[in-house]
């Protein structure tokens, strides 16, 4: 009777963190829309500016790629409203501060602003 309580125990261990292993790895494998947004957005950026105006292109897509919120017109929704203005105007500027200068043109290293600015997503709506 032991020996089936342990099993039991056994297996439902492995089934859970074979299942905790899955969901990581389907989050890892879907880009934000961040992620897709911002090497589409370089890229159209530094084709369509001449230097020494393409040098803003890595904080024009930052600003492009972080989607501003939709505006509601519930006067019900204002205070939703306000947290979500709050929310994107936190994530602009820390993107802004942490994330622009690992991004040139010569090297957009896309990956790693993604990542920097799905950190400040965490960040800032931990504070709201």
């Amino acid at each position: 009777m032991e020996n089936k309580r342990v099993v039991m125990l056994v297996t439902m261990m492995i089934v859970m963190a074979m299942g905790n292993l899955v969901i990581q790895t389907e989050a890892q494998a879907s880009p934000s829309p961040f992620g897709k947004c911002y090497p589409c957005c370089l890229v159209n950026c530094v084709i369509e500016k001449k230097l020494p105006t393409g040098l803003t292109c890595p904080f024009t897509c930052l600003v492009t790629c972080i989607a501003p919120p939709t505006i509601t017109p519930s006067p019900m929704m204002t205070l939703a409203n306000e947290i979500d203005h709050t929310d994107y105007f936190c994530k602009l500027g820390c993107a802004t501060q942490h994330c622009a200068s690992l991004s040139s043109i010569q090297n957009p290293n896309a990956d790693k602003v993604a990542d920097c600015v799905d950190s400040c997503s965490n960040k800032c709506s931990n504070k709201n």
